[in-house]
C-alpha cells in the first residue's frame, strides 16, 4: 500500500484508542467515556501474568498488562484499544528514577479506566502497598527463586521498597534475586488491584487503610489547609525519610 493510500485509510478509520482523531468526513471521534465496563477478574490469573510480564517490560508494564490482558480477554472493546507498550516508561519508578513503584503506577492507571470511584480504590491500593510484606508465597509453583524474604516498605516509592528488601535479603539491586522479588511484587500488586475492582463491581468494597498513629500526628501540623503549617503534601510515613522530632 502506498503512503498516500495508507494515510487516507488511517484518516477514514481514525486511530484506535486515541481520544481525538479526525475521521474521513472531517468529524472528531472521541474515545469511549470513562468508566469502562468489565466483568469480574480472575485474581490468580492476573497475579501470574504480572509476574511473567515483569521480565518483558518491568514493573509498570507487568502490572498494567496483567490487568489489561485479562480485561481484554473477558470484555473485548474498548479494553483492546490500549497500547500496552506505553507502560514501559514506568520501570524502576519511571525510567529507574525510583519514584512511584511501577506496579502501583500501572495498576492505578487501569483502576482509573474502570471505576468512577477510582480515588477511593487507588488510595486503598497505595495504602495497602505501604504496609504489605512483599512478596507473597503465591508464586512458588512457577517462580525462578522460591522462598524469598519479605519486607514492608512503609512507602509507595520504588527507591525505599527495593532498598529495604535488598538490604534485608543481602542482595544487590541488579541481582536475579531482586528481579524475582519485584516480579512477584508486580503480580501481587496487580492481583490486589483486581480484587479491589471485583469488590467494587459487586458493591463489596470497604476502605480499610488508615494512616497509622506512627505519623498521623505529623499530618495534624503539616498536611491540609486547616493544619498548623500546611507545608507538606502526601500520606506516606514521614519517618521513612525524616527523624521523628516529637521524640527528640
Amino acid at each position: 500500500m502506498g503512503a498516500g493510500a495508507l494515510a487516507t485509510g488511517v484518516m477514514a478509520m481514525g486511530v484506535v484508542g486515541c481520544a481525538d482523531t479526525v475521521t474521513g468526513n472531517g468529524n472528531v471521534a472521541s474515545a469511549q467515556a470513562l468508566p469502562w465496563t468489565y466483568k469480574k477478574l480472575d485474581v490468580e490469573k492476573v497475579r501470574k501474568r504480572g509476574y511473567e510480564g515483569y521480565f518483558e517490560g518491568g514493573c509498570c508494564y507487568a502490572a498494567a498488562t496483567a490487568l489489561l490482558e485479562t480485561l481484554r480477554e473477558d470484555n473485548g472493546s474498548p479494553w483492546d484499544t490500549i497500547p500496552q507498550d506505553m507502560f514501559r516508561y514506568g520501570a524502576g519508578g519511571a525510567y529507574s528514577w525510583g519514584t512511584l513503584c511501577g506496579a502501583l503506577n500501572g495498576s492505578l492507571a487501569v483502576i482509573n479506566l474502570a471505576r468512577e470511584n477510582h480515588p477511593e480504590l487507588g488510595n486503598e491500593l497505595v495504602g495497602w502497598y505501604t504496609e504489605f510484606p512483599f512478596p507473597t508465597d503465591k508464586h512458588e509453583s512457577y517462580c525462578n527463586i522460591p522462598d524469598q524474604i519479605t519486607t514492608v516498605a512503609k512507602s509507595p516509592l520504588c527507591h525505599i521498597s527495593v532498598s529495604t528488601w535488598a538490604n534485608a535479603a543481602g542482595a544487590t539491586v541488579n541481582s536475579d534475586e531482586k528481579a524475582d522479588r519485584c516480579a512477584k511484587l508486580s503480580g501481587d500488586t496487580a492481583a490486589y488491584a483486581a480484587q479491589l475492582l471485583n469488590d467494587a463491581l459487586e458493591n463489596n468494597f470497604a476502605p480499610a487503610f488508615t494512616v497509622s498513629d506512627e505519623y498521623s500526628h505529623c499530618m495534624d501540623c503539616h498536611t491540609g489547609k486547616d493544619s498548623v503549617f500546611d507545608n507538606q503534601q502526601g500520606k506516606m510515613s514521614c519517618t521513612s525519610c525524616h527523624d521523628d522530632h516529637t521524640k527528640e
